[in-house]
């Protein structure tokens, strides 16, 4: 039984307190048939590089699934739009970064969940990362492509390890980098859970627990972002922060 999606959303960016320019992406939009996409988008390269490929990945793929001609009745279609419209905004990245020296080496994470009925499909390439609450449990879904991240998954390092390590924000993946994008997309099965998207500079500088306890807080979503990003630069601010808040009106 098709359903149109109903709760509250909200975005939101924040410089933090070192970086001299904001280069994160925050956005939500629900479209004309009631379907729900959430992307975060973090940028790398620099001034005007990182800032560029954040909002061409982030703005592109929100216009065109508000422009969608019809929705998406099977999480296959929501799958193969998403890799699609991604891949070709990835080459748009990819070829300006090609042909104007001044955006060499630029990137950007890409973290977006489409949702709807009973499905949620989510997209990764990088290290933001997508939480989902339910039962007052937080529960992260994404898998961090970083370095650090590869050497724990064969053992080589601990948690506790890759909190610290000098290389932890070092990728192994990123749209913009290469023709081919390599995007991770997985059909999870979805019942009304509130979902929560963040960049590293708000996940590196909010401890799991105060993470925890905000979301699952009273507070209007309006407050709980504007009390993350509180408390990120409270603890040093040292990269942008973006956060997408989606908190499902039927639960």
């Amino acid at each position: 039984m098709k359903q149109y999606i109903s709760g509250n959303l909200h975005s939101l960016t924040n410089i933090g307190k070192v970086r001299e320019t904001n280069e994160d992406f925050a956005g939500a939009r629900i479209n004309a048939y009631g379907q729900l996409l959430l992307v975060v988008c973090d940028g790398m390269g620099g001034r005007n590089k990182g800032d560029y490929a954040s909002k061409t990945l982030g703005e592109g793929l929100i216009k065109a699934f508000l422009d969608l001609d019809k929705q998406f009745e099977k999480p296959a279609q929501a799958t193969k739009w998403l890799y699609k419209t991604a891949n070709a905004l990835n080459r748009k990245i990819f070829d300006k970064a090609k042909s104007d020296e001044t955006f060499k080496g630029m990137g950007t994470t890409l973290t977006a969940a489409i949702i709807f009925d009973s499905h949620m499909i989510v997209a990764q390439a990088g290290d933001s990362r997508l939480y989902i609450l339910k039962d007052k449990k937080l529960t992260q879904l994404t898998v961090d492509q970083t370095y650090v991240q590869h050497l724990e998954n064969v053992h080589k390092l601990s948690k506790e390890q890759i909190a610290v390590h000098p290389e932890r924000h070092k990728l192994t993946n990123a749209i913009g980098i290469r023709y081919n994008a390599l995007i991770d997309i997985k059909t999870y099965e979805y019942s009304g859970e509130n979902v929560f998207l963040c960049s590293d500079g708000l996940y590196n500088n909010v401890p799991l627990q105060d993470l925890k306890s905000i979301l699952r807080g009273n507070d209007s979503i309006e407050r709980k972002g504007a009390q993350l990003v509180a408390f990120g630069n409270a603890n040093g601010g040292t990269d942008n922060m973006a956060l997408v808040i989606w908190e499902n009106s039927k639960r």
